[in-house]
Order: C-alpha cells, then sequence, then structure tokens
C-alpha cells in the first residue's frame, strides 16, 4: 500500500514540476482535436512593382518580368495550393497507424429470481461496474497490438459470495499478425506511397504551370519588344513620307512638278499614319497582357505606367542550340512530363503488388497473454458449502485487487488463428488484371511521351534554324531596298523617275525593315519554345522550384 501511494505522489509531482507545466501539455492535448489554421497563398515578397517605376515609365529586361511573374503572378498563387493538398494527403494515410487509447465504463443493475437455494435468498440483487482502459496500435508491418486494463466491481446480496463488493482487475497483452493477406510493410503503406508519389507529380505539374507562365511572359517581352521597334520603324517611314509630301510640294510650287502627282505623296501619309496608330494600339495591348502576368491587382490596367522594354532582339549566336541527339537527350532527362509519366507508372507498380496480396487468403495468428487480481471486502468461512460457518470477514477495496494483480500469481495465455479461403476469387482476380492493364498503358504513355518530346525537340530546333535564315535573308532584302530607295531618290532629283515610283521604294523599305525586326523577334521567341522542349526554361533563368511553390 505504501508503494502505490508513493507512486501517486511522483505522478501527481512530475505533472505539477515546472518543466512539464512549462510544455503546456493540456493545450497540446487538446490542439490535436481542434483544425489547424489554413495557410495563406500570398506572394513570396513585397511587391516590388512600384519601385520600378521610372517617371510614369517601367524599364524592364526580360529577367525582371520573370522574376515578377514568380512574385506576383495570380494563377501561380492558385497552383501554388495543390502541391499543398498533396502533403496533406500523405498525412491522411498515416491515419490507419495512429495508436489510440480507448475508455469505457458501463454501470448494470439487475435483480432476478434465485434459480438455486446456494445464494441463500430468493431474490438476487447485484450491481456491476465496468472500467476498461485500452491502447491499441497498427503496424506498417500488418501487426496489430492492444494493452488493454479493465476493472470490475461487483456487490451482490448472495449470501454465500466470497468477496461482497468484489474488485477484479486484468491486464491484457494482445498480438495479432497477418501472415498472407495484409502482410508486410510494402503493402500497409501502399497508401501513402501512393500519395508521397501524387504529391511529386503535383509538384511536377506545378512546375510545368510555371514552365509555360515564363514562357508566355518571355514571349510577351519579346512582342513588346517587336512593337516598339515596329513603332520606331513607322515613325520613321511616316517621317520619310512627310518629307516627300513638302518636297514634292515646293517642286509644285516652283512648276517643276504637277500638282496631281502631291496625291499619291498625300495618300501615302494618310496610310503610314493609320499604320502607326495600329501599331500604337498594338503595344497597348501587348502592354495590358504583360500587366496581367505581372500584377497582382484585380484590373491590370490599372498600372498606368508605360512598359519599356531594355533589351533588343540581338543577332543569331552558333552556340544558341544544340546539335539534334544532344538536345533530345537534354530534353528527355529534364522534361517534367516524363517525369510524371514515370511516377505514374510507379504507382501502378504499388497497386500491381498491392492487388497481388490480395489475391491470398487471409490466415492471421493471434497470441495473448493474461494476468489478474482480485480484492474487496472477503468473507472467510469455516470449510466450504452454504453451510460453512463464517470465522472473519477481511475489509477491503480496489487496491487490494490492484496489489494481487502485480503480484502476477493467477496468469494465462491464449494463441489462436484464424483462416478465411475464398471460394470465389474472380473479383480479386479481376481487380488484378484491371491494375495490370493500366500499367502496360502507362509503360506505353512513356515511349509515347519519349515520341513526342523527340519530336518537339526537333521542330524546336527546325524553328531556330528557320528564324535564323530569315534574319540572314531579312538583313540582305532591308540593305537592297534601302540602296533601291537612294538609287530610285537620286534618279527622281536627275527627272529620270517619278513620285510613284519613290513611294513605292520607300514602301518597300519599310516593308523590308519590318520583316528584319518580325525576323529578329521570331528567332527570340523560338529559343523561347527551344528551352521548353529541352526543359531547361527554369534553369536557364536561375528559377529554384522548390522557391516557388513555397508558402507563407
Amino acid at each position: 500500500m505504501k508503494r502505490r501511494v508513493l507512486f501517486l505522489l511522483l505522478v501527481f509531482a512530475g505533472l505539477c514540476s515546472p518543466a512539464f507545466a512549462g510544455q503546456n501539455w493540456v493545450d497540446q492535448i487538446l490542439g490535436t482535436y481542434k483544425p489547424k489554421p489554413s495557410p495563406t497563398t500570398g506572394p513570396l515578397t513585397q511587391d516590388r512593382l512600384p519601385n520600378l517605376i521610372r517617371n510614369g515609365e517601367i524599364p524592364l529586361s526580360v529577367i525582371d518580368l520573370i522574376n515578377l511573374t514568380l512574385e506576383n503572378n495570380l494563377d501561380i498563387s492558385v497552383t501554388r495550393l495543390s502541391p499543398l493538398a498533396s502533403q496533406y494527403a500523405i498525412a491522411t494515410n498515416y491515419r490507419q497507424f495512429e495508436p489510440t487509447l480507448a475508455i469505457n465504463a458501463n454501470f448494470t443493475s439487475d435483480a432476478s429470481r434465485s434459480r438455486t437455494q446456494l445464494t441463500g435468498v430468493d431474490s438476487v440483487s447485484q450491481f456491476v461496474d465496468n472500467f476498461s482502459v485500452g491502447y491499441g496500435q497498427t503496424f506498417k508491418t500488418g501487426t496489430d497490438l492492444l494493452v488493454e486494463f479493465t476493472l470490475n466491481r461487483t456487490s451482490s446480496n448472495d449470501a454465500f459470495s466470497t468477496f461482497n463488493p468484489a474488485w477484479l482487475s486484468r491486464m491484457r497483452y494482445q498480438v495479432t499478425q497477418h501472415l498472407l493477406s495484409g502482410f508486410g510493410s510494402s503493402i500497409n503503406t501502399r497508401g501513402i506511397r501512393i500519395a508521397q508519389n501524387n504529391k511529386t507529380i503535383s509538384e511536377v505539374q506545378f512546375e510545368r504551370t510555371v514552365i509555360d507562365l515564363v514562357a508566355q511572359a518571355q514571349k510577351s517581352y519579346w512582342d513588346l519588344v517587336f512593337a516598339a521597334a515596329d513603332i520606331k520603324i513607322k515613325q520613321d517611314s511616316l517621317a520619310l513620307a512627310d518629307q516627300t509630301l513638302r518636297d514634292n510640294e515646293r517642286q509644285v510650287d516652283v512648276g517643276t512638278l504637277a500638282r496631281i502627282d502631291l496625291i499619291q505623296s498625300r495618300s501615302q501619309v494618310a496610310t503610314r499614319r493609320e499604320e502607326l496608330i495600329v501599331s500604337n494600339f498594338t503595344q497597348s495591348q501587348i502592354q495590358d497582357q504583360i500587366k496581367k502576368v505581372f500584377s497582382r491587382g484585380p484590373d491590370p490596367g490599372l498600372v498606368l505606367a508605360k512598359i519599356t522594354p531594355t533589351q533588343d532582339a540581338s543577332a543569331p549566336a552558333d552556340a544558341d542550340i544544340l546539335p539534334v541527339a544532344d538536345a533530345i537527350r537534354v530534353a528527355l532527362e529534364n522534361r517534367p512530363e516524363l517525369r510524371q509519366a514515370s511516377l505514374q507508372l510507379r504507382n501502378s507498380d504499388i497497386e500491381i503488388e498491392y492487388a497481388k496480396n490480395q489475391l491470398l487468403p487471409i490466415f492471421d495468428v493471434t497470441a495473448s497473454y493474461t494476468h489478474s487480481g482480485i480484492g474487496g471486502t472477503e468473507t472467510v468461512r469455516e470449510g466450504f458449502g452454504p453451510l460453512a460457518a463464517i470465522i472473519a470477514v477481511n475489509r477491503g477495496g480496489a487496491g487490494d485487487s490492484f496489489g494481487d494483480l502485480l503480484k502476477m500469481n493467477q496468469r494465462g495465455y491464449a494463441f489462436g488463428f484464424n483462416l478465411q479461403i475464398p471460394l470465389g476469387n474472380g473479383a480479386r482476380q479481376a481487380e488484378y488484371s484491371r491494375i495490370s492493364v493500366e500499367k502496360k498503358t502507362n509503360e506505353e504513355n512513356i515511349k509515347a511521351v519519349e515520341q513526342q518530346i523527340a519530336l518537339e525537340v526537333r521542330n524546336a530546333i527546325t524553328a531556330v534554324e528557320m528564324n535564323k535564315a530569315r534574319i540572314e535573308a531579312a538583313s540582305t532584302s532591308r540593305e537592297l531596298a534601302d540602296e533601291q530607295y537612294k538609287a530610285e531618290q537620286r534618279r527622281f532629283m536627275l527627272g529620270a523617275s517619278t513620285v510613284r515610283f519613290v513611294l513605292e521604294e520607300q514602301r518597300n523599305l519599310e516593308q523590308m525593315q519590318t520583316n528584319e525586326n518580325a525576323a529578329l523577334v521570331n528567332y527570340r521567341k523560338a529559343l523561347v519554345d527551344y528551352d521548353r522542349a529541352l526543359g531547361v526554361t527554369l534553369k536557364k533563368n536561375n528559377i529554384d522550384i522548390e522557391k516557388a511553390v513555397a508558402l507563407r
């Protein structure tokens, strides 16, 4: 009895100690039964856009646009949630392995007529109180563990009960192991492993979203570069047409040119002014598109500053692309689609292993060990039988039952097995066959993805080479058009040509300049598609996908 009191005092002192109290253990326990606050998907950094505005303009490079896109783009904020949801899905699959504490209590009162004279009364009244505390847990190996303590109190008007009230305590330790169906860590962690792969798949899908948005931002930037250069070409062309019109008006005034020739000059001025208006409108549309990519606001048009590109479409270089074989090899190593297909195949392998295990019968073995104790108010009789005289009454209670339990004098054990053999296993066989077909589909899908990647790489290289050739041809055409215009202008000044031919050469020069500008920009956009085909868009722009997927 002294040992039990000392034990309870030690437990109480431990609970009251500063070290234990400092852990706020009550809040920790209760906190496991409350929902956790959901994380926000706000931007990773403060909005840097206002700091970039200079005199009503936003000077922007390609890398500036990419960084603003990653920081502010609303599509990224939305898709960033998917990997987080997949992370929580992993945790939910651990539920079956979480330990459980079960506490039960029930109270029973019963009265009935005696069926035997051994009770010593006509009607037996009995009060039974049952209490139990059990700890149970399932392990990944397919093992079920149960530790249970029960305490039973029985009081009765039975005249010949040895203990009345009687306290019966019992400890039971039980282990059950699945040996066929449900055996092994690989089988019981199926949901966890699939959820882990699905999380990686969601990260890959997020990576693909980021790649698409970065590629879109880069292409929009080069469209803006084209629009800015095109406006400059249109302005120069309009200025040239105005100068020609003024020159022609002077010649009309001095009588060296017919007034009817002014109609063509004025028509060209009006046409080129219209083209300049269209180019300005196109630039505004591209500006709004870019503002949507990097703006956090609901209306990108509220960003009134004008975006000014700080980079030009530079001439091609020999190191811009790899040989076809090397490019395909790099693409197969880096393309997220192929990683996603491989993860889906890995999930199929896990499902195949699980479905194969489920074909087996259920064969479980169980072993248990128990020890018990009894206590209460004991009636000691002289001899046996209902007529034996009472020689002593020893008062007692639950403490005597606990003490007897710890002595472990009354012990027992049990061993058994459970075998369930399905007489018809067609449904499980069909499930195995279905998953086998899915695995074959995923295997073929990998081959199809590899083939598609190789084709996209070849097409991307072809587009780069084609636009490189177009740049050379367009540059030559622009130079020749410039020479042709100057020659025609000289002939006109000498009276060997007409206004009509001069204006045509002006128009041709403008078109060749536009073609050269378009060829340079299309080459840059082709390189964007080339990087995307190789799966190196993020790597080339120093983007860490783990930071991009982060939440705060």
